[in-house]
């Protein structure tokens, strides 16, 4: 038996094929914010439970979320990601072997404008996304899953109007914190990812489709701190 966790805030763009690609799971709780509609719609079709939250923190809603969880075994990804047919069978054997209580992780599968991201981040990392209950918030021993997770990518707007959509998050959540922005902010945390995904991460391998991505995700950075700068002036 095994439930999913999928972290949403406004993700309406996604959030209904990613759970289209769950429905394998026995519970899907949803965790961050979502229209009303959105979650009505979803829960005349699917057994899902929604838990309101203003943390960011992928780590944190997990545990958060999974103390509402029935089942032993836990799916956690966000609301832009789907399962395959092949992941969801992979997921399932998993779930019912005996002894183990850990975590598995995947490598994510990414199409961004039209082209298969080989590098980014992408070659080598791996994502935490199938626990035991048992195993959230602590060092557990660690497994790797064969098949990857899919980011789904519907548009280049789209893609960063949710770049911009999770800024805006992480600047009130940094606000609620009372964090106030400086030089190093606006300056050092963009070009540090730029470098990052770019040069050290091998984006430079995926050609301009890679610097467009490190470029939106540094710039995502810049707007994170500009968004917090305009709250403490009270400028929308």
């Amino acid at each position: 038996m095994i439930s999913a966790i999928v972290i949403s805030f406004y993700d309406h763009d996604y959030i209904k094929e990613c759970i289209a690609s769950i429905s394998f799971v026995d519970e899907i709780i949803i965790v961050g914010k979502i229209d009303e509609v959105v979650l009505s719609e979803i829960q005349q079709k699917y057994p899902a439970k929604f838990i309101e939250s203003r943390s960011v923190d992928f780590d944190f809603l997990l545990k958060q979320a999974s103390s509402e969880a029935s089942h032993d075994w836990i799916v956690g990804l966000e609301a832009n990601h789907c399962v395959s047919k092949q992941l969801s069978e992979e997921i399932s054997a998993a779930a019912v072997k005996t002894g183990f209580r850990g975590k598995y992780k995947v490598k994510t599968r990414f199409n961004f404008m039209g082209k298969l991201m080989k590098f980014s981040g992408y070659r080598t990392s791996y994502t935490s996304f199938l626990f035991h209950k048992d195993s959230i918030g602590t060092k557990a021993t660690t497994k790797k899953l064969k098949n990857r997770i899919e980011e789904l990518y519907l548009d280049f707007d789209r893609y960063n109007e949710r770049l911009t959509k999770k800024a805006k998050l992480k600047a009130q959540y940094l606000y609620g914190y009372k964090k106030r922005p400086n030089f190093l902010h606006f300056s050092w945390n963009p070009i540090w990812t730029l470098k990052k995904i770019f040069f050290f991460q091998l984006g430079l391998l995926d050609g301009k489709e890679g610097f467009i991505f490190a470029y939106l995700n540094a710039f995502k950075e810049f707007k994170t701190y500009l968004f917090l700068w305009l709250m403490y002036r009270n400028i929308e």
